[in-house]
Parts: C-alpha cells; sequence; structure tokens
C-alpha cells in the first residue's frame, strides 16, 4: 500500500462536542490545497483538522503508477484514514473528486458503526456521474473541455495556463496565487476520469448517507449550479449556493463565503449530537 500524506492542524482551543475533520481533495493537487486557509480556519473554531493526499497525488507515494490507480484505489485510501481516526466521530469533506471517493467510501460502508457523523460535498462530482456536466461544458466552455481531455497520469505541462485560470477561477485572482497553484498541479489517473462519467454507481443510496452538507459556487464552470441542486435534491437537503465562487473555492478571494457556512452547518452538527 503507497504510504499517504496526511497533513494535521490542531485548535488551540478544542470544542468538546466537535468531531474531527477529515479533507479530501480534487483532481490533479494534493491536501496542500486546504493548507493556507481552510485548515487555519476550522482550527480556529475549535476543530482538529486532517487533509489527506491521495496516492499519487501532493506527498503521497504513487505518483508513478497514477495512470494505474482506479476510484476504488482513492477509495481505499479513504478507508485506511478514516479507520486510523475512528476512535473519534468524524466528518468527512470532499472537494470535486474528493466527494466523489467520499460517495463511493459511503456506498462501501463508511457509514458503519456510527462514526460518521457527517459529511459534505463541496462543488462535488454529483451523484450520476460527470456525463451531463461534460456536455454542458462542451457547449458552454469547449477550450476547458478540450483541456481537460489532455489530461493524463504524467504530467500536466500540456494544459493552458491562460485556460485553466479563467475557468477554475474568479477574475480577481491574485497573480501570485495563482502561480502557487499552477506550479504544483501534476496529471491525473485517466481510469478514474472514466469512472467519474459515472459508467459505474459510485453515489450511495440516499438512506445509507449520514447528515449530509452541500455548497457549490455561482459562477463554478467544472459543477454548475443544476449540479449542486441535483446532489442536495438527492441527499433530501437544501443546496447552498455562493455567489461569484468558482471551482477551486479553497483558493479563491472569496474562500470564506464558502468556509462561513460549512463551520456554521459543523457547528449546528456538533451541537445535535451533544
Amino acid at each position: 500500500m503507497p504510504k499517504l500524506e496526511i497533513l494535521v492542524r490542531t485548535p488551540a482551543r478544542p470544542r468538546s462536542d466537535s468531531p474531527r475533520l477529515l479533507l479530501v481533495h480534487g483532481i490533479c493537487v494534493g491536501a496542500w490545497v486546504w493548507e493556507e486557509h481552510f485548515m487555519p480556519y476550522l482550527a480556529d473554531a475549535g476543530f482538529e483538522v486532517h487533509a489527506l493526499s491521495l496516492r499519487g497525488h501532493g506527498g503521497s507515494e504513487g505518483r508513478e503508477r497514477l495512470n494505474d490507480w482506479r476510484l476504488a484505489d482513492y477509495t481505499e485510501d479513504l478507508r485506511r484514514t478514516a479507520a486510523g481516526l475512528a476512535d473519534r466521530p468524524l466528518v468527512v469533506i470532499g472537494h470535486s473528486l474528493g466527494g466523489a471517493v467520499l460517495q463511493d467510501w459511503i456506498r462501501t460502508g463508511g457509514n458503519s458503526g456510527g462514526k460518521l457523523a457527517g459529511a459534505a460535498l463541496l462543488a462535488s462530482v454529483p451523484p450520476w456521474g460527470l456525463a451531463y456536466s461534460a456536455w454542458r461544458m462542451l457547449l458552454s466552455a469547449p477550450d476547458l473541455f478540450q483541456q481537460l481531455l489532455r489530461l493524463d497520469g504524467k504530467s500536466a505541462a500540456g494544459l493552458d495556463p491562460a485556460i485553466m485560470r479563467r475557468n477554475l477561477f474568479s477574475d480577481d485572482l491574485p497573480d501570485a496565487t495563482y502561480a502557487r497553484f499552477i506550479a504544483r498541479v501534476h496529471g491525473e489517473s485517466r481510469h478514474v476520469g472514466v469512472e467519474l462519467q459515472g459508467w459505474r454507481p459510485f453515489a450511495p443510496a440516499p438512506w445509507q448517507a449520514p447528515p449530509m452538507f452541500v455548497l457549490g459556487g455561482g459562477s463554478d464552470r467544472f459543477i454548475g449550479e443544476n449540479a449542486v441542486r441535483g446532489t442536495a435534491a438527492y441527499y433530501g437537503v437544501l443546496p447552498t449556493l455562493v455567489p461569484r465562487l468558482a471551482h477551486a473555492l479553497m483558493l479563491e478571494p472569496r474562500w470564506e463565503d464558502a468556509a462561513q457556512p460549512l463551520c456554521d452547518w459543523l457547528l449546528r452538527l456538533g451541537e445535535r449530537r451533544g
């Protein structure tokens, strides 16, 4: 099994009623995307925060075999990591690809035993996959669609930085932030890209799921508002839609507009459990 990178941020003043948090990133990145804003923000609110780099991503082993990995492998990474945190209630938060991994883990038993206190899907792959979103992207953002077709496990060097910036982020993102981001981006498994279209089921039945939180951005060209609303309806919750927020929400200038409602939900969740 590949050795996995897990970043940890502990609170200065922990809340007695709070679960641990485990963050799971999206395609082509690693746990580092949470490190600048979300991890300290949530830790300041009293939560113990862990961020996982899936195999082949970030500082985890397996980069040389990235094109061999499948969604089930990433799900196993989440299973292993969550098992190491099982002595306390846990909330798992998945962004984009990480949301698909989270849903697959719930489907395959992640909510058994009562330790999964909740799950949050941020700009997540919807339960039915990305096929509809891909057709929407082909019509509304064909340049982005063509860029994503070039992704493989070797490298992201063939991607056009200007196209990726325009479609991943808001227009007012600082140049320095984007430069740091694009320097760390890498390729992604072709197998996983196909699986995410929804050809093989990965979502749990709604009654299998723990308490759910669903959030998306009003300016997201990857996961549009209809997908966010549909995901929330599938799990029987109301969606949180943040205006002017693009897909890479944890690095956006308005990242706190996403972190605040997530934190509010987590605090309410802790109060209900208490």
